[in-house]
């Protein structure tokens, strides 16, 4: 029962950090390309390892062609009515549909997270993607392998975020 329950409760930490990156990352018009939510998702997580060897999802993230990405990102975007996805040329736009459970987060974790998906809520796709595939863990796993999130400890203090 306690490995089910602290699945339940990291996957709703996982949810809400989700909801999280949308609410502090998306454009002006509410909305942010999934592959850039799926990096600013990876970026909060594998900060916190950094700063307090504490992951806040603790989700296990594979090396894909975009990028570093946890599977069950795509279980949330699929059947989830907290948020809505939409299709804009070749682009996947998310919305926020309800606002995240901040309760679900340590002071540290929200702090961190806002300060992540401001510095990059400007940046386009592509540069968030190249700095998460310019990272040492991104670097060094094999495609479609488990990133460890140890790898990050090795990466310079600018490069982590």
């Amino acid at each position: 029962i306690q490995a089910q329950n602290f699945r339940e409760k990291s996957f709703r930490k996982f949810h809400n950090l989700i909801l999280q990156c949308i609410k502090y990352g998306a454009d002006e018009d509410g909305k942010i390309t999934k592959t850039k939510l799926a990096k600013l998702v990876y970026l909060c997580d594998f900060a916190s390892y950094y700063k307090f060897l504490n992951p806040i999802s603790g989700f296990e993230y594979r090396k894909l062609a975009q990028g570093p990405v946890a599977i069950e990102f795509f279980d949330i975007m699929e059947d989830n009515e907290s948020v809505r996805v939409e299709t804009n040329g070749k682009a996947n736009m998310v919305s926020l549909v309800e606002q995240p459970d901040d309760t679900v987060f340590t002071k540290q974790e929200q702090s961190l997270i806002k300060v992540i998906c401001r510095k990059w809520k400007k940046a386009k796709t592509h540069e968030v993607v190249d700095f998460t595939h310019n990272q040492l863990p991104w670097k060094v796993c094999k495609d479609r392998e488990v990133i460890p999130y140890t790898l990050i400890n090795n990466e310079e203090p600018e490069n982590v975020y």
